[in-house]
Order: structure tokens, then C-alpha cells, then sequence
């Protein structure tokens, strides 16, 4: 079927395609926890599944329901209604606690056949090789002006002289690690799919001032990290998990 993205934007297509990628084939009705502001359910909305979106911040869900999604604003594991044919978890997984709960209620809020989508980030990855990448990247997009100077976490990397020191200091307060994502996905799920991806990229989507070369910006810098990735020169940061119940 030929799809009509409209005006998604490069980060929710990069994760959209991924999630259509694993859905079931016969995949009717999807939770997405961490909708944020819902571009991601409309679009999978759009495309003949019906999406329930969940954010425990208010204006996020908000801002979710004016683009159409049905959005609520709810906290997971608390949330339940009822059975999925697959559940999404779009870099929120790393936030929730406790974890094994949240994962063990994912798996019995799936319908025989169902699964679960994880896109999220390895942070404890990143290393200084990785993040002179990265910061030079910045710096080359500073120099042709297309950031903002306003972006709070780039100019505190820009800023500092151990970058790596920086980069801890605002990931690691009570966030999950991959590994700790992949271990209790493992736990309870009977068969895992793992893979690596792209995230670098999203640091910098809020900060491009260049409004009409920003998709292709953004383009440039995902297919960089994922070929130097695979070479070995730098760690990719995003990590994707596919599950499906041990039933």
C-alpha cells in the first residue's frame, strides 16, 4: 500500500516505519505509552489502526487530542483497558517504574498474538569517542547557523570540557539502562528481537532554526551514526525490542 505520510516529520517517520514493520498482520487495536503529543497515534490512526495514547502530562495530552488521537492522560502500570494486539512503548520505557511490573502487565494486556514495540536508548553507550562525533556535529550545525542558540541540553554539552562528565550528569538520575530494559523484556517474553538504530539525531531535532532543510538535516545525521555504528567508529545510541508473550 502506497502511504501518505503528509507532514510527519523525519523522527516520527523513522519510528513509525519501524513500528509498522513489526506489527501483526492482523493488527487492529494499539496502545502507545508516551504518546508525548500524539503525532505518532494519528498517523498509525490514519493508517487503519485504532490507537489508545497514553501521557501522564496533561498538556502533552492536550495537545494529543486537538491533533485527533485518543489521548488520555494515564500512568503505566496503572493503566488497563483491556487487550491489545500491540503495545508501544516510544522512549518511555526508560522512565517507568517499577519495571518488571511494567513489562509483566504489557505482556498480559496483549491478545494471543500480540506484541510489544520498545524504541528507546542505550545512554550508558555513549563514550568519548561517540561523543566527539556527536558535539562535532553540533558545532558544524552552529557554524552554518542552522541552530537555535537557545537549546538548554546542547549548549550545557557544547559548554562543558569533559563532555562525557556532562553527558552522565543529565541521563543516569533514576533512568533504566538498555541493559536493564533487555534483561526484563528477556525475563518475560518468550522470544526477543533486538536491535540497534539511530537516536543522536533526536537531540538536535528541536534546536534546527532551518525550517525547510530540517527533515533532510535530520536524515543526514540518522544514516551518519547508523553507518559509523556499523563500522565500529562510534555506539549507536537508539535501541529497538520486539516481544511476544511466552504463551
Amino acid at each position: 500500500m502506497e502511504l501518505n505520510y503528509g507532514k510527519m516529520r523525519f523522527e516520527t517517520r523513522y519510528t513509525y516505519d519501524f513500528v509498522e514493520r513489526f506489527l501483526p498482520s492482523e493488527c487492529g487495536r494499539l496502545l502507545e505509552v508516551g504518546c508525548g503529543t500524539g503525532e505518532l497515534a494519528v498517523h498509525l490512526s490514519k493508517h487503519g489502526h485504532t490507537v489508545v495514547a497514553i501521557d501522564s502530562d496533561s498538556e502533552s495530552v492536550t495537545a494529543a487530542q486537538q491533533l485527533g488521537a485518543d489521548a488520555r492522560i494515564a500512568t503505566w502500570p496503572e493503566f488497563d483497558d483491556g487487550r491489545f494486539d500491540a503495545i508501544l512503548f516510544t522512549r518511555s520505557l526508560h522512565h517507568i517504574h517499577p519495571l518488571d511490573e511494567s513489562i509483566r502487565h504489557a505482556a498480559d494486556s496483549l491478545d494471543d498474538g500480540g506484541c510489544l514495540i520498545v524504541e528507546d536508548f542505550a545512554y550508558e553507550s555513549a563514550d568519548e569517542k561517540t561523543l566527539r562525533w556527536f558535539t562535532s556535529a553540533i558545532h558544524f550545525l552552529e557554524a552554518t547557523q542552522a541552530l537555535t542558540a537557545s537549546d538548554e541540553f546542547l549548549g550545557r554539552i557544547l559548554s562543558k570540557t569533559e563532555t562525557l562528565r556532562a553527558w552522565r550528569q543529565n541521563h543516569e538520575e533514576e533512568l533504566h539502562t538498555a541493559a536493564d530494559l533487555e534483561a526484563q523484556i528477556e525475563k518475560t517474553f518468550r522470544r526477543v528481537i533486538m536491535e540497534d538504530a539511530a537516536y543522536y539525531f533526536r537531540y538536535i531535532a528541536n534546536a534546527i532554526s532551518a525550517a525547510e532543510k530540517r527533515d533532510a538535516i535530520l536524515r543526514s545525521y540518522a544514516e551518519q551514526e547508523v553507518i559509523l555504528a556499523a563500522d565500529g567508529s562510534i555506539n549507536a545510541l537508539g535501541r529497538r525490542f520486539v516481544a511476544m508473550p511466552a504463551r
